[in-house]
């Protein structure tokens, strides 16, 4: 099929687009590639961000190129090119395991590409975010290969044989994406912030909740029907069976929890 029948940007979109994408006009390659067994419901992974991620695509590359040493050269390549921009517009890249990186990779990445298995022609895949601020993103890209370097200098003489008859390239799709898109370190850094407020909002109300504790109080192991300083009795409902195997057991007041909240330990 052709992909370009896929496609959602044009080459004249990139070099106008507010983000690090002018890299796709320096590093060459092709806005429009064959691909053979690829569908828009089951498609490729190198042309699965378009059918995916189409609203996040501002530019696009392929590269079909002979078979090298080094299947995944062109995917370096770009990387040190997108680099540059990056720099030269006041921005840095993202350290590859970091937050931002890592949750970019997963996205667009991710389980997107194959395993590697026994075959010597297998997929590959190459990404980075450049930022300017833990608040500010300029842009990400990312590089997928079809690396048959493998099949032609590795493989048995028959498997060589037949990549240098079929002419199989290594190929090589590279996207920009939208900056917009991209998750900066300041909104996992919010998150983490309001996680960190829930729990202690949350700590807040159990200690409140075990502080005022009275005989009736239900909580998450039973009812309350006696409290001695730091220990609860509590009354075990009828449809559950307490490890002493009694209808009441004896629990310290500090792990009780509001019902819902927690599993019962029954003072264990």
């Amino acid at each position: 099929m052709i992909v370009t029948a896929l496609l959602v940007a044009s080459p004249g979109d990139v070099t106008s687009a507010p983000a690090i994408a002018n890299f796709l006009t320096s590093i060459g390659g092709d806005t429009a590639m064959k691909t053979s067994g690829s569908m828009s419901s089951d498609p490729l992974p190198q042309i699965y961000p378009l059918v995916r991620d189409e609203s996040e695509i501002i530019g696009y590359r392929f590269f079909a190129e002979k078979l090298t040493a080094n299947g995944s050269a062109t995917a370096e390549r770009v990387r040190g090119v997108f680099a540059l921009e990056c720099a030269a517009k006041g921005g840095r890249i993202e350290p590859e395991d970091g937050e931002v990186a890592r949750s970019f990779r997963d996205r667009v990445l991710g389980r997107r590409l194959p395993p590697r298995g026994s075959f010597k022609h297998f997929w590959s895949g190459v990404s980075a975010v450049c930022v300017r601020s833990p608040s500010e993103v300029m842009g990400g890209f990312v590089a997928i290969t079809f690396d048959n370097t493998e099949l032609a200098t590795k493989g048995d003489i028959g498997a060589r044989l037949f990549s240098r008859i079929s002419l199989m390239p290594t190929r090589t799709a590279v996207y920009a994406y939208r900056p917009d898109r991209i998750r900066s370190a300041a909104s996992f850094q919010a998150q983490q912030a309001a996680r960190r407020a829930d729990n202690v909002a949350e700590q807040r109300t159990q200690e409140a909740f075990r502080h005022d504790l009275v005989v009736g109080t239900e909580t998450n192991c039973g009812i309350v029907i006696q409290i001695r300083g730091p220990m609860v009795e509590i009354a075990v409902p009828p449809v559950r069976l307490p490890p002493n195997g009694q209808s009441t057991f004896w629990s310290k007041r500090d792990i009780l929890a509001l019902p819902g909240i927690a599993p019962c330990t029954y003072g264990l």
